[in-house]
């Protein structure tokens, strides 16, 4: 009897001959019936696959979605589908890993189902031989040796370097059980063959086939490519980067790397344990041992260090480079901690142990004691004392072969980005659409990975605006660790916070630039977020330059208006908040049971979301309304921060922020929310809970009050009483109906896709003049 094997493929606007040469390799495999299972990534292209498929004679299952999916949750999706069949198949089934547009051999599955019969084994790969485009020109016999991967690292030597090519891979039901669901990551850092062969290395082992059964297509549109690892392996930097000596740009690299792996390590061993306490996983067969030095709190630096001895030894020099970043981040790491315990947290237990020990004898405590001699202060530089933000630390080359729409936004890392980076974001990416060339540039934070920033962004872009070139039209750069970034004479900006303006207004003024003037994206009045002083005054400066604004909302600009601003007239660009209202509205509702489910945004750290305000009006309300455990559940989403014990019982307990595609679901299923922000800016958690089905309480500020959207909004003064009966108000009303889900933001100005369409008329032309 022939065992059940099912492929999954991950489909993305494929090229039709590549697609059906790769189908047809999959239904001419020997000794094997393989069953497709196709996810539609791109949401478009089911037709075409059932067409082909039927036409090479493949049977083939489609996984659809409503929306776009890059490849690790296309991957997911497919597998979670094959664990959810396997449960009323007789016999467990084999899972293999396609890529749209490759070929297998003949004999892939046979020699990975010989590979298999080795019980302890729980997944196989093997090697792969480089092709061009066309499908037929070699480019290397060997993508093992063009990359110089190592045939079998073990657990702990995939974490320095993943050798698993996915679309080479067949592995057992049981790997694909413990995988699904993927750990969150925000934009793709990893890719699921890693997580995958995590999983299988630490239940049994991982076979390698050392012959190469596919031919992978090297062309322009992979997801990842081969890529002769021996460039720049010494430094862990590009080839061509002249700088001979590791910088900050390295250690940060070096990091990220780290990072990644302590997450993944972290990860898996948390899913094996898990599995092993459900009986989902024999007890004794998990081998964890090697992940402990990224276990290890402290301590355990030294293995990496060990491990780039033997990896140099053997040869690997480009792997014993990664090990040994990675001792150098462990060791920074240990230091780093002990310098923090012995630093304040030193002079803070003296203090303690001196103030009990005088209180002993005599009772008071003695001055400290006085220097004999003066201490000496040296000189210090004055730059030290200006705002550092407002200042380029990078100087423009002025040799772009054209002009550019360069957005300055403080990060562009995929984990710190917010919804008023979003907007700036997309501003951007509407310019590229129609035709500019688009830099963004992260102003504050390093990029700590150029390709997730350019996948998260990219990913914003619209399928149609991707074929026809945006994508290549847009650029990111790190303008806290690059020297130099691209420049014309003739580039626009675009300012998204006050210190960005100071940025602008610099750049323009000091290089001489075409155009004087600037755009400056205004989401809120900013010296409100100071104290009076030299942050309160250059965010009120900014105001002064010559700029051209972009208000988010009406409400914003009518604020500015109140306040004598000349700029903010009736004429200035104003658009809704950049919230997808029918993305939260059309999610089902989940919630509605017992207990009912309160969600806080809650962010003690940002002074203007009032969280002693909120948790002082949670308390209220609670003891208001007696309520227990039994009658609500309170959780606080938006910053990690310590649970907080509440009346009757209760745990304000805290998710910190929620991966972004997980958002509109957890919402649908809380009943209640509390979403304060003491700023003319309306936030968007009041309107994406309200558009979810909540009943949500939120505050007014001058002219703000969102209770105009929709009747599941209630609006109360910014204090504790007031937000505590608006509490008990929305506790006792009825359920939210989807037409209040289903609200209107045109009081709020224009829609984000018609202010980009009135920025792109007023930019456009200054970037092409030269042209004209």
């Amino acid at each position: 009897m022939t065992t059940p094997i099912f492929v999954v493929m991950a489909v993305f606007r494929p090229d039709a001959q590549h697609l059906e040469a790769q189908l047809a390799s999959i239904a001419a495999q020997r000794d094997a019936a393989p069953h497709l299972v196709a996810v539609i990534a791109d949401a478009v292209s089911g037709t075409l696959v059932t067409e082909t498929a039927d036409r090479v004679g493949l049977p083939v299952s489609l996984v659809p979605s409503d929306e776009e999916l890059d490849a690790v949750r296309a991957f997911e999706a497919g597998l979670l589908d094959v664990v959810d069949r396997a449960q009323t198949m007789d016999e467990e089934p084999l899972i293999a890993l396609s890529d749209q547009d490759d070929i297998w051999h003949a004999d892939r599955l046979s020699r990975g189902i010989s590979a298999l019969r080795d019980k302890h084994l729980q997944l196989v790969h093997s090697d792969a031989r480089l092709v061009a485009g066309d499908g037929t020109t070699e480019i290397a016999p060997s993508m093992f040796r063009f990359e110089r991967r190592k045939r079998k690292p073990g657990l702990r030597g995939l974490l320095y370097r993943n050798n698993i090519t996915g679309m080479t891979l067949l592995m057992r039901l049981r790997v694909a059980q413990l995988a699904v669901p993927f750990p969150p990551q925000s934009g793709v850092h990893f890719y699921h063959d890693l997580w995958l062969g995590l999983i299988a290395a630490a239940t049994g082992g991982i076979g390698y086939i050392d012959a190469p059964l596919v031919d992978y297509r090297q062309h322009g549109k992979n997801a990842i490519g081969a890529v002769d690892r021996q460039a720049g392996w010494l430094r862990g930097k590009p080839a061509g980067d002249k700088r001979r000596l590791p910088d900050k740009m390295w250690l940060r690299r070096e990091a990220a790397a780290y990072a990644l792996a302590r997450y993944l390590a972290q990860s898996t061993h948390n899913r094996i344990v898990d599995a092993v306490a459900d009986g989902n996983l024999p007890v004794g067969i998990a081998h964890l041992r090697p992940l402990r030095p990224y276990l290890r709190r402290t301590f355990g630096a030294g293995v990496h260090l060990l491990d780039a001895a033997r990896l140099a030894a053997t040869g690997h020099l480009a792997l014993a480079r990664i090990a040994t970043g990675f001792w150098i981040t462990s060791v920074g790491r240990t230091v780093w901690t002990l310098r923090e315990a012995l630093g304040p947290g030193r002079s803070l237990a003296i203090e303690r142990f001196d103030e009990r020990l005088f209180s002993l004898s005599p009772g008071q405590r003695p001055r400290a004691p006085q220097s004999v001699k003066p201490p000496k202060i040296s000189p210090h530089n004055h730059e030290g004392q200006i705002d550092p933000r407002k200042s380029p630390r990078w100087s423009p080359d002025l040799t772009a072969p054209e002009p550019a729409f360069v957005v300055l936004v403080p990060t562009l890392n995929p984990s710190e980005i917010f919804a008023g980076i979003v907007t700036a974001l997309d501003f951007g990416l509407g310019l590229a659409e129609r035709g500019a060339r688009v830099r963004f540039v992260a102003t504050d934070l390093p990029v700590s990975s150029n390709a997730a920033s350019r996948s998260f962004v990219a990913k914003r872009l619209s399928a149609a605006a991707r074929a026809a070139g945006a994508g290549d039209r847009i650029s990111i750069h790190c303008g806290v660790q690059s020297t130099t970034i691209p420049a014309h004479p003739g580039d626009v900006f675009l300012a998204t916070a006050w210190w960005s303006a100071h940025l602008a207004e610099t750049l323009i003024r000091r290089n001489g630039l075409d155009q004087s003037r600037f755009f400056y994206l205004i989401q809120d009045y900013e010296p409100n977020f100071y104290a009076w002083g030299m942050e309160y005054a250059d965010a009120v400066a900014s105001y002064g330059f010559d700029f051209e604004p972009i208000f988010n909302t009406t409400l914003l600009r009518d604020y500015f208006a109140e306040r004598g601003w000349d700029f903010a007239n009736p004429s200035a660009l104003a658009f809704q908040p950049s919230i997808d209202v029918a993305r939260y509205a059309r999610s089902p509702r989940t919630g509605g049971g017992t207990p009912r489910r309160l969600a806080l945004y809650g962010r003690p750290e940002v002074a203007r979301n009032m969280y002693g305000t909120a948790v002082e009006a949670l308390a209220r309300f609670v003891r208001a309304r007696d309520l227990g455990p039994d009658d609500i559940q309170l959780v606080s989403i938006g910053l990690p921060h310590a649970p907080l014990k509440m009346p009757n019982g209760l745990l304000l307990e805290s998710l910190g922020k929620l991966p972004w595609e997980d958002y509109p679901g957890y919402l649908a299923g809380c009943d209640l929310g509390l979403s304060l922000m003491y700023s003319p800016h309306p936030s968007h958690p009041p309107i994406e809970m309200a558009a979810s089905g909540m009943r949500v309480v939120t505050n007014t500020f001058g002219p703000k009050d969102l209770s105009r959207l929709s009747p599941a909004i209630l609006s109360a003064e910014p204090e504790a009483r007031a937000l505590a009966a608006a509490l008990e108000t929305a506790w006792d009303m009825p359920p939210v109906t989807q037409a209040e889900r289903e609200f209107d933001l045109g009081t709020l100005g224009v829609p984000k896709e018609r202010a980009i369409e009135l920025l792109a008329a007023k930019i456009l032309p200054l970037l092409h003049k030269d042209a004209a």
